[in-house]
């Protein structure tokens, strides 16, 4: 159930603010690196249990940020995250970036 909620969070931080408000959690900038990636007609990014965070979003194609198919306040979303010290991908954010993907 909470991980449904994730990409619903993301849609309105789009959708219902001029300015994009802030992802607040790995959860939230996994699922919009997914919904990203399936804007952009790309494959949904594998990731690992462990993988630091930052190094995952770096390892997604930056046709991401070029695509005219993906949504200007996405982009944004994902290029300002906060990143926390040590913050990894877990099972939760691996579960996020797939319903983020499919649910686009």
């Amino acid at each position: 159930m909470v991980h449904t909620l994730v990409p619903m969070s993301v849609k309105i931080k789009i959708k219902n603010f001029e300015t994009p408000a802030r992802l607040i959690n790995h959860m939230e900038l996994s699922c919009a690196v997914g919904m990203a990636c399936r804007q952009a007609s790309l494959p949904c990014p594998e990731g690992t249990v462990g993988t630091d965070l930052k190094e995952f979003v770096k390892s997604v194609p930056d046709t991401i940020y070029s695509s005219p198919a993906v949504d200007e306040k996405l982009k944004v979303l994902i290029r300002d995250y906060i990143y926390k010290k040590g913050e990894v991908l877990d099972d939760d954010s691996l579960v996020t970036l797939k319903l983020g993907y499919e649910n686009t």
